[in-house]
């Protein structure tokens, strides 16, 4: 009796030992289950892969061919481009929700085409704080390239000697011209225009400007200022547009009013209607960021980020001069091109 009582008490003993080593070797590969769900959703989480592009606005040549350039570098780096953008160039509020939408996402890198030049400080400083690399393109702010912001930019110090001289060339060195589009909230269109006026002054003091008129958000409302420039300026010789919105309405105005070709117009970025504007003659010059190589270049410095290389200070690139006799060479139409669906090498 009593060595049955002892074969159960070690057999009850057994069960146990061997209950618990089971429940132990249960909470181990649980464990080991959710170690690597929770390394899966990290690794496959979308926002992890994804690089927010919000630019100034949508649907236009500059920015979709921006839009293109960053497909290509997050397609070669193996990246998502998500792209939002305000549905007007000055929306700064819409623009600034966009980015905080980003930061809330923890996005793996934010690209942004300033509208404002301060109003973009504090959300840009609070995606440095929560370590997302940030890029600024096209225009610069007033926050120093370092903690994992760097810039971008189109060479508008450059963009603004060329058309100078372009102009120069054009009015054979003297008459009279207005300038459209000044704008002191985008750094890049100050830029332009100190580089235009300095240029004109040293190279060309036989031309007079005569008007400098604010920017507008629309190319109607442009036209206007172009049509009441001319009423007041009838000696009028040549229209300089800092932006595409300010040269589209230059355009419109000097039509309406018969007065192409006689008025010079040279402008800066591009839109498909300047370029058809410039084959038919109406369109004299247009200096044209490539804004396809700051997306590309963008998502590029990001990628790079991510994988523990420094940021560049600046990567500054040049503007190219448009004209008649290339507006259809292969180089330039590159520069024009929005098929963001469509890879292009």
């Amino acid at each position: 009796m009593g060595r049955w009582k002892r074969d159960g008490s070690n057999l009850k003993r057994s069960f146990w030992q061997f209950s618990a080593r089971r429940v132990v070797l249960l909470f181990i590969l649980f464990s080991f289950a959710i170690g690597v769900i929770l390394l899966a959703r990290s690794f496959f989480d979308p926002s992890k892969k994804t690089i927010a592009f919000i630019p100034q606005t949508a649907g236009t040549e500059l920015w979709e061919a921006a839009h293109v350039g960053a497909q290509v570098g997050g397609q070669q780096n193996g990246y998502r481009i998500y792209w939002n953008a305000p549905t007007r160039d000055d929306d700064a509020q819409r623009q600034i929700d966009l980015i905080e939408t980003a930061i809330h996402n923890r996005d793996a890198g934010l690209i942004v085409a300033p509208i404002q030049y301060l109003a973009l400080i504090s959300p840009l400083r609070d995606a440095q704080a929560k370590h997302i690399p940030v890029v600024v393109v096209s225009t610069s702010l007033p926050i120093p390239a370092d903690n994992g912001l760097t810039y971008v930019l189109s060479d508008d110090d450059k963009a603004g000697r060329i058309a100078a001289r372009q102009l120069g060339v054009l009015l054979k060195g003297s008459g009279n011209i207005a300038i459209l589009g000044v704008n002191p909230n985008v750094t890049g269109v100050m830029v332009r225009l100190y580089s235009f006026e300095t240029t004109m002054a040293t190279e060309f003091p036989g031309i007079s400007i005569v008007e400098r008129r604010m920017a507008s958000a629309s190319s109607a409302e442009s036209g206007d200022i172009t049509e009441n420039v001319l009423l007041e300026h009838p000696d009028l010789r040549a229209f300089f547009g800092l932006t595409s919105t300010s040269t589209e309405g230059a355009l419109t105005a000097l039509r309406a009013m018969h007065k192409t070709p006689r008025v010079f117009l040279v402008g800066c970025d591009q839109e498909l209607d300047l370029m058809q504007g410039m084959r038919e003659g109406d369109v004299d010059a247009i200096v044209v960021q490539n804004s396809y190589s700051m997306g590309f270049k963008a998502v590029g410095a990001i990628a790079a980020s991510r994988s523990g290389e420094p940021l560049p200070q600046q990567i500054l690139i040049a503007p190219i001069l448009v004209t008649r006799a290339n507006v259809d060479d292969p180089d330039v139409q590159k520069l024009l091109y929005v098929n963001w669906r469509t890879e292009k090498q």
